[in-house]
């Protein structure tokens, strides 16, 4: 009898870890932000350790069907507003280390800079062939009402289940292409929103895949870039603009610019000054690239006169990309031993699905 419960434990003991072994695993990059904040004396604020304890209080993820996860904090932890283009290398570096450890992985970010660290992920790291989500929260996780819930399982359940070979965000429901979502509401559950690229999939009763929006897996070996440029700015026209003011913002060290728009790619073109100061630095071998400041629609600068100015000068057009995503192109780019006119093909060039 003794042998036979002997025998019966042991199978037991088998069987689960055959269930475990087949069971995905999931690396998780916790950088901060609303998810795993707590109140503090100064408000919410990351706590480190808070997040990993709160999620193993809660049933949804240790269920049975939740995938293996292993939770990597970034110390300190941050909210996204003090994210550096050093801190998108870190997170990659990190990915890379694991890549061949793990099924697929999750990256926990905060939601105001969130579509920033996106966009610079799908540069970042390079012939990607698993699954890589970001997600966040607008609520904590904490509370007993929060969208958190939702967004970390399922984010989870995706890296883990689901094939899905490019950097995507998971952010109520809606999966993204990565380098096409901007954030579009700090008070909405639906936060986050890609105006010119249809979503890749959305959570409904179940999942669903729309599989022709996904890109296809890649040729070469995945590899990781380390090295970006921390010397891109952002030129944001409104009316009133002066070229005194734009040669300030276009000044040394700045080693790229990308210049939200007006409609189309418009601007105030009959400012001399203004086209003069840009057109000194264009000369200097500073690219200056073209977004419109609109959450749809695209640069033409063969459209109107306003735009064409720029075009005559060596405006570089962005097309439909985000200001993240042409930021962080840009920054990426930089940090490369390009030639200029490398870099002005490669800026107008779909290298990740940021471009229509």
């Amino acid at each position: 009898m003794k042998n036979g419960a002997a025998v019966l434990l042991l199978l037991l003991a088998c069987a689960a870890a055959c269930v475990s072994a087949a069971k995905p695993s999931v690396y998780v990059v916790y950088t901060g932000g609303t998810i795993g904040m707590k109140q503090g004396d100064h408000g919410w604020e990351p706590v480190s350790g808070f997040l990993e304890d709160l999620m193993s209080t809660m049933p949804q993820f240790q269920a049975d069907d939740m995938p293996i996860y292993t939770v990597k904090e970034f110390s300190p932890l941050l909210d996204s507003s003090n994210m550096f283009p050093s801190d998108w290398v870190k997170i990659a570096s990190d990915i890379a280390t694991n890549y061949d450890k793990y099924t697929g992985f999750v990256v926990l970010h905060g939601t105001d800079t969130m579509s920033f660290t996106a966009s610079a992920l799908t540069f970042l790291l390079q012939n990607v062939n698993k699954t890589v989500v970001i997600t966040g929260s607008q609520i904590p996780l904490c509370q007993t009402f929060t969208d958190a819930t939702n967004n970390l399982a399922g984010a989870l359940m995706i890296a883990g289940y689901q094939h899905i070979p490019e950097v995507t965000m998971f952010f109520d429901n809606y999966i993204y292409r990565a380098n096409r979502v901007q954030k579009v509401s700090a008070v909405s559950l639906h936060g986050f929103d890609s105006g010119d690229y249809p979503p890749l999939g959305e959570w409904q009763t179940s999942l669903v895949l729309y599989k022709d929006h996904i890109l296809p897996d890649p040729m070469a070996p995945f590899s990781a870039i380390t090295t970006v440029s921390n010397n891109v700015t952002m030129l944001h026209l409104y009316p009133g603009i002066t070229g005194a003011m734009v040669k300030n913002i276009l000044a040394p060290p700045v080693s790229g610019v990308v210049m939200l728009a007006f409609g189309a790619g418009n601007g105030p073109d009959l400012d001399s000054t203004l086209i003069s100061e840009m057109q000194a630095a264009i000369a200097r071998g500073v690219p200056i690239v073209d977004i419109t400041q609109c959450h749809q629609g695209t640069v033409d600068l063969n459209d109107y006169g306003a735009a064409y100015s720029f075009k005559e000068i060596g405006v570089i057009s962005g097309y439909d990309m985000t200001p993240e995503a042409a930021y962080t192109k840009l920054c990426y780019l930089l940090g490369q031993p390009y030639t200029y006119s490398q870099l002005v093909l490669l800026m107008q060039t779909n290298m990740r699905g940021e471009i229509a």
